[in-house]
């Protein structure tokens, strides 16, 4: 629970959402006229906020809830004397629908001026068998989310066995308690423990309908899966433990209650003392943690290192750490190079103008040995002018510094490409037909066609371009040929769009296509041998024409003539 609330995945921003939008509804329903503009107010940015961000996930989190606790609280109010306060409940319904629907149409329209990678995943049903699975996994992310789940294969005669039975036990009085809460909250009408259980019970079965019913969760971690369920349970928690305990009516509630609330209490020495002490991060300072990456972030600072990358779990924790005085973008190898990790990341990250000067390459050890396409190819590197010039080591750490920012040469980092970016032959360049030279005429690497080859000499690389006009310049060499050499061309996957096209007919044509892109498209340089002569590839570059987005419809890909 902790990890959810605290952690990565930061589930306590939506208890404290959930708390401000009960704290303004109900003060709204019991304040003066003068003070509910104020909470009316308050609740509407707050609704906007988070419908802004995430519409699917707030209608789910916040807004049915929040509405289903309204009509409850209506309902429970007698027809007569509270008849003031329900045309009260119709105003806050009102601004809980203005603020639903003003976020989500912020919503629609910032999404219409980005171009993103990671669309929302589609919600289906799932089969009436994976819907039994499903019920059947639910219990066990309760029970790990209050710290319940035993260890598999834990000796149960020992004191770990009895503590984790213990909380064990303390989970599943819990699994009871909190439908037995909710269920006598919500008999008492009109009050503030009903608006909270209904607006918890709403809340919780949502996502339950959603975990069991959709494939909105991916339930092959139900522990991981089970975060979703956090700020309802912990609301739901907050009102099993805040129950009068009736002994003489409710012995065994009461009971229950208290054996909870001691287990809980007692657990937060191991959980909070104990497990810390014996963490891989401690660097035994008892009052405040050390983590490992502290060093590492002071020996890059005093080498005179401010901006590098590194794989995603280094990256963020550096930059946080050193108070943004060291600037870690994250990364991954793909095919032999550091390519851009754009999960979580800013595309201006990876643009040549983000830095000036000298910058980095942290690997662990364990990645620095790496073999296949996650270990960074240094010869291949090479070919893109990245030769590091400093080799450093600390702890499991090596640090590779280069001269320049390494995205000014590595033709992918860019997507807009301001500065070009170049995509020279090499081993990974895609051909079907012509062979590969290292190095052709002591000229460097090429792909050499020869007269009666016909096909694609060169194709990809999928490079991603983000909207504006472009010019592609290729250096190919050509024999004369009447009929023509080779044709060179610019297509947009997935549909293979022609964008600019045009045919070598000796060594005076021209080698540059420029075209315009009115969206975010993932483009292939082609050239074609048309088996008439002898063809030599060499490379292919992209710049952008001006740093003005072009014009028109996000929907369309409009194309030039060939210039």
């Amino acid at each position: 629970m902790a990890e959810n609330l605290y952690g990565q995945v930061s589930y306590g921003v939506f208890v404290y959402f959930s708390c401000y939008i009960l704290f303004f509804s109900y003060k709204f329903l019991h304040a003066s006229q003068k003070q509910r503009k104020f909470h009316g107010f308050a609740l509407f940015c707050i609704l906007c906020l988070v419908f802004w961000s995430n519409p699917q996930r707030a209608i789910v989190s916040y807004g049915i809830p929040i509405i289903a606790a309204i009509v409850w609280y209506m309902l429970g109010l007698a027809h007569t004397e509270y008849l003031d306060r329900k045309k009260t409940g119709w105003y806050l319904i009102v601004i809980v629908f203005a603020g639903i629907m003003l976020g989500a149409v912020l919503h629609a329209v910032t999404l219409a001026g980005f171009n993103y990678d990671f669309a929302p995943p589609h919600a289906c049903w799932l089969s009436y068998d994976n819907m039994l699975r499903n019920v059947t996994l639910v219990p066990e992310g309760f029970l790990a989310l209050f710290g319940g789940l035993p260890t598999a294969d834990g000796e149960v005669v020992s004191i770990v066995g009895i503590y984790e039975a213990a909380r064990f036990a303390a989970s599943l009085a819990l699994l009871c308690l909190i439908p037995y809460s909710i269920h006598t909250s919500l008999r008492q009408k009109g009050s503030g423990v009903a608006f909270l259980a209904s607006f918890a019970f709403t809340a919780l079965a949502g996502v339950l309908f959603v975990q069991v019913a959709t494939t909105v969760p991916d339930m092959t971690d139900p522990i991981l899966v089970s975060r979703y369920f956090v700020p309802s349970l912990v609301l739901s928690l907050i009102l099993s433990l805040s129950q009068k305990l009736d002994w003489p009516k409710a012995p065994i509630v009461s009971l229950s209650t208290a054996a909870v609330a001691i287990c809980f209490v007692a657990s937060a020495y191991p959980a909070f003392v104990k497990m810390g002490n014996t963490s891989e991060y401690d660097r035994s300072i008892t009052v405040q943690h050390q983590n490992a990456l502290d060093g590492l972030k002071n020996f890059l600072l005093e080498n005179g290192l401010h901006y590098g990358y590194a794989k995603f779990w280094n990256a963020g924790v550096l930059s946080v750490l050193s108070d943004e005085k060291l600037l870690v973008r994250q990364i991954v190898i793909d095919h032999g190079l550091p390519m851009p990790d754009r999960w979580l990341s800013s595309n201006r990250w990876y643009r040549p103008g983000a830095w000036q000067g000298e910058t980095f390459l942290l690997l662990t050890t364990q990645e620095d040995e790496e073999e296949g396409d996650e270990a960074v190819d240094w010869d291949l590197l090479g070919r893109y002018h990245c030769k590091p010039v400093r080799k450093l080591s600390y702890e499991g750490f090596k640090v590779f510094v280069f001269p320049q920012n390494l995205a000014k040469y590595l033709s992918r980092w860019d997507r807009r490409f301001e500065v070009p970016g170049s995509f020279p032959a090499s081993r990974e360049s895609l051909h079907q037909v012509g062979k590969l030279y290292d190095d052709y005429e002591y000229a460097g690497s090429a792909v050499v066609v020869e007269k009666g080859e016909a096909g694609a000499l060169h194709y990809g690389p999928y490079v991603d371009v983000e909207p504006g006009t472009y010019t592609v310049s290729f250096d190919v060499a050509v024999e004369s040929a009447p009929e023509g050499s080779a044709r060179l061309d610019v297509v947009a996957s997935p549909d293979q769009k022609l964008l600019a096209e045009t045919v070598l007919m000796d060594n005076t044509s021209s080698r540059r296509l420029r075209f315009t892109l009115d969206r975010l498209a993932t483009l292939e340089f082609r050239v074609w041998s048309l088996g008439n002569a002898r063809v030599v590839f060499k490379d292919v570059s992209i710049v952008r024409d001006n740093a003005t987005w072009a014009a028109g419809s996000r929907s369309s890909i409009s194309r030039d003539q060939p210039s």
